[in-house]
């Protein structure tokens, strides 16, 4: 095997992927939440992950043999956003979340009204789109408790998890 140098890493890399090239889009927030500004106020998430599981052969006397096993996911796409004064998260993330169970009747709706897809789209340097992952299926599985305080001078930021049911490349 030839010596690789930083130059012949450098020539293989030319443009790297960078972190903080990335948006959202929400195609159809269930509930009339805004999808701009769900997608402009975005802060962080993840790209999400596969695997594959192992099937283990016992073989007479051996440690045995293994096989891929099924593909799994984690079905869950975390999200942060950022608040305004115009509630417009609070307001979005909330209505999703009745319109998939009402906290006042415990009346739910089918999943062909309360699941949207939702794509996390990588940019490069430039601002073109060079991979579109879609999370297929999704709906808000949780809004996570948001502490405030007087002693910080921050700004109020939404945690949520997606639920989804499976993703590929768009």
């Amino acid at each position: 095997m030839a010596k690789m140098s930083a130059e012949d890493f450098k020539n293989n890399l030319n443009n790297p992927a960078r972190l903080y090239l990335w948006d959202v889009m929400f195609t159809n927030p269930i509930g009339g939440g805004d999808a701009d500004a769900l997608e402009l106020r975005c802060q962080t998430t993840n790209i999400p992950g596969r695997s594959v599981g192992e099937i283990l052969v016992p073989f007479k006397a051996t440690a045995g043999i293994k096989y891929p096993g099924k593909l799994t996911m984690s079905h869950s796409w975390p999200a942060t956003f950022v608040e305004s004064t115009d509630k417009k998260i609070f307001t979005a993330l909330h209505a999703w979340n009745q319109a998939i169970m009402d906290a006042r009747t415990g009346l739910g709706r089918p999943d062909i009204l309360i699941k949207a897809n939702i794509y996390l789209r990588l940019m490069d340097t430039a601002g073109t789109i060079y991979q579109k992952i879609r999370l297929v299926g999704c709906y808000v599985q949780e809004v996570a408790d948001t502490p405030v305080a007087y002693e910080n001078e921050g700004v109020i930021m939404y945690a949520a998890t997606f639920s989804y049911d499976y993703w590929d490349e768009a």
